[in-house]
Protein backbone atom coordinates (compact mmCIF):
# COMPACT_ATOMS: atom_id res chain seq x y z
CA UNK A 1 0.00 0.00 0.00
CA UNK A 2 2.67 2.34 0.46
CA UNK A 3 4.22 1.79 -2.66
CA UNK A 4 1.19 2.44 -4.21
CA UNK A 5 0.33 6.06 -1.77
CA UNK A 6 3.94 7.20 -3.53
CA UNK A 7 2.71 6.89 -6.75
CA UNK A 8 -0.80 7.98 -6.53
CA UNK A 9 0.27 10.58 -4.62
CA UNK A 10 3.03 11.47 -7.31
CA UNK A 11 0.09 11.14 -9.81
CA UNK A 12 -2.22 12.72 -8.75
CA UNK A 13 -1.25 16.27 -10.35
CA UNK A 14 0.07 15.23 -12.88
CA UNK A 15 -1.77 15.95 -16.09
CA UNK A 16 0.37 13.79 -18.40
CA UNK A 17 -1.49 10.72 -16.76
CA UNK A 18 -5.14 9.71 -17.57
CA UNK A 19 -7.50 9.79 -14.91
CA UNK A 20 -8.78 5.89 -15.49
CA UNK A 21 -4.95 5.28 -14.52
CA UNK A 22 -5.35 7.22 -11.90
CA UNK A 23 -8.20 5.81 -10.53
CA UNK A 24 -6.36 2.34 -11.63
CA UNK A 25 -3.97 3.10 -8.32
CA UNK A 26 -7.01 4.03 -6.04
CA UNK A 27 -8.11 0.89 -6.27
CA UNK A 28 -4.90 -0.52 -5.32
CA UNK A 29 -4.22 1.54 -2.91
CA UNK A 30 -7.96 0.52 -1.59
CA UNK A 31 -7.25 -3.15 -2.00
CA UNK A 32 -3.77 -3.15 0.11
CA UNK A 33 -5.90 -0.96 2.71
CA UNK A 34 -8.56 -3.34 2.91
CA UNK A 35 -6.15 -6.30 2.90
CA UNK A 36 -4.13 -4.56 5.90
CA UNK A 37 -7.00 -3.42 8.11
CA UNK A 38 -8.47 -6.86 8.02
CA UNK A 39 -5.12 -8.25 9.12
CA UNK A 40 -4.85 -5.44 11.65
CA UNK A 41 -8.06 -3.75 12.39
CA UNK A 42 -6.20 -1.40 15.39
CA UNK A 43 -2.91 -0.74 13.53
CA UNK A 44 -2.45 3.20 13.02
CA UNK A 45 -1.37 2.89 9.16
CA UNK A 46 -0.90 6.57 9.15
CA UNK A 47 2.02 6.60 11.24
CA UNK A 48 3.14 2.97 9.93
CA UNK A 49 3.23 4.43 6.49
CA UNK A 50 5.30 7.32 6.84
CA UNK A 51 7.91 6.04 8.77
CA UNK A 52 7.75 3.26 5.99
CA UNK A 53 8.33 5.57 3.44
CA UNK A 54 10.59 8.12 5.03
CA UNK A 55 12.86 5.21 6.01
CA UNK A 56 16.63 5.39 4.78
CA UNK A 57 16.79 3.12 2.18
CA UNK A 58 13.39 3.20 1.46
CA UNK A 59 13.25 4.67 -2.64
CA UNK A 60 15.59 1.87 -3.16
CA UNK A 61 12.92 -0.57 -2.66
CA UNK A 62 9.86 1.33 -3.92
CA UNK A 63 10.40 -0.51 -7.86
CA UNK A 64 10.54 -3.77 -5.83
CA UNK A 65 7.66 -3.21 -4.18
CA UNK A 66 5.34 -1.70 -6.92
CA UNK A 67 6.53 -4.80 -9.12
CA UNK A 68 5.20 -7.26 -6.34
CA UNK A 69 2.49 -5.11 -5.62
CA UNK A 70 1.20 -5.04 -9.15
CA UNK A 71 1.23 -8.83 -9.43
CA UNK A 72 -0.59 -9.63 -6.61
CA UNK A 73 -3.25 -6.28 -7.78
CA UNK A 74 -3.40 -7.94 -11.02
CA UNK A 75 -4.03 -11.27 -10.16
CA UNK A 76 -6.91 -9.96 -7.93
CA UNK A 77 -7.93 -8.12 -10.96
CA UNK A 78 -8.55 -11.24 -13.21
CA UNK A 79 -10.09 -13.24 -10.33
CA UNK A 80 -12.80 -10.11 -10.13
CA UNK A 81 -13.07 -10.46 -13.41
CA UNK A 82 -13.74 -14.11 -13.49
CA UNK A 83 -16.61 -13.84 -11.62
CA UNK A 84 -19.00 -12.60 -14.03
CA UNK A 85 -17.42 -15.50 -16.10
CA UNK A 86 -18.98 -18.46 -14.09
CA UNK A 87 -20.59 -20.98 -15.63
CA UNK A 88 -24.64 -21.05 -15.34
CA UNK A 89 -23.98 -23.36 -12.19
CA UNK A 90 -23.02 -20.89 -10.36
CA UNK A 91 -19.71 -22.50 -9.27
CA UNK A 92 -16.83 -20.68 -8.68
CA UNK A 93 -13.41 -21.28 -6.99
CA UNK A 94 -14.08 -19.94 -3.71
CA UNK A 95 -10.92 -19.71 -2.61
CA UNK A 96 -10.30 -17.25 -5.48
CA UNK A 97 -6.85 -16.59 -6.81
CA UNK A 98 -3.47 -18.35 -4.96
CA UNK A 99 -3.23 -16.05 -1.53
CA UNK A 100 0.23 -13.77 -1.97
CA UNK A 101 1.93 -12.87 1.13
CA UNK A 102 2.27 -9.45 1.98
Amino acid sequence: MSAYLVVAGDAQDDASIPAEDKAGMQAIVMYFLGKLYARRPDADLRSEVTNLVTAPGYSALLTADIERCSAEAEERGKYLSSLGDAPETGKTDPAGPTAAKP
